[in-house]
């Protein structure tokens, strides 16, 4: 007849082994419900809550810095704070330096009407720019870039005129 051991169910041949058998399988459970069953230490628990905020906390910063870099930089502001200047009574409206100047501003309205959506961003940015409200860089979206690089193009021609004529800014100024 078998005998079984009463706690890795093993079929026991030899009568003589199976207390053997037994009482090495008990110390064995014994020892695992041991290592389960003891409550974790306070540091333990304090090591565990720490190591899981700084887990936490990387994988925040990481999505945080992962989503800015893809969104790019912020974009510009839809409106442009150009400074308007009220004509002075001495600035001739009939100069050819006002002229000019209304001119410039009626083809930049017409170029800027063309762009939509993030180029006409970039090429509001850029206006702002030249208007000294931020840095001039063109950084962004593809779009966004492609604005700011027209505006700067098309601006090349007028820029140097805002220094050099105080009625051809004017006549920007007042279209």
């Amino acid at each position: 007849m078998n005998t079984h051991c009463a706690w890795c169910e093993r079929d026991i041949r030899n009568t003589v082994h199976a207390p053997y058998c037994c009482a090495r399988c008990e110390k064995k459970a014994n020892r695992a419900l041991a290592a389960i069953s003891v409550p974790p230490t306070p540091q333990q628990r304090e090591t565990r809550i720490i190591r899981g905020c700084l887990v936490s906390l990387v994988a925040v910063i990481t999505v945080t810095l992962g989503l800015r870099i893809l969104a790019g930089s912020p974009p510009p502001p839809d409106n442009i704070f150009m400074a308007q200047s009220a004509p002075s009574p001495q600035m001739d409206r009939n100069a050819a330096s006002y002229k000019a100047g209304q001119t410039a501003r009626r083809q930049w309205n017409r170029w800027l009407s063309g762009q939509y959506g993030e180029r006409r961003k970039g090429a509001l940015y850029w206006l702002n720019a030249v208007a000294g409200q931020h840095a001039r860089q063109c950084d962004g979206t593809v779009e966004f870039a492609l604005g700011c690089f027209d505006a700067h193009r098309h601006m090349d021609r007028i820029e140097p005129q805002f220094a050099i004529s105080p009625t051809f800014r004017s006549g920007w100024d007042n279209p």
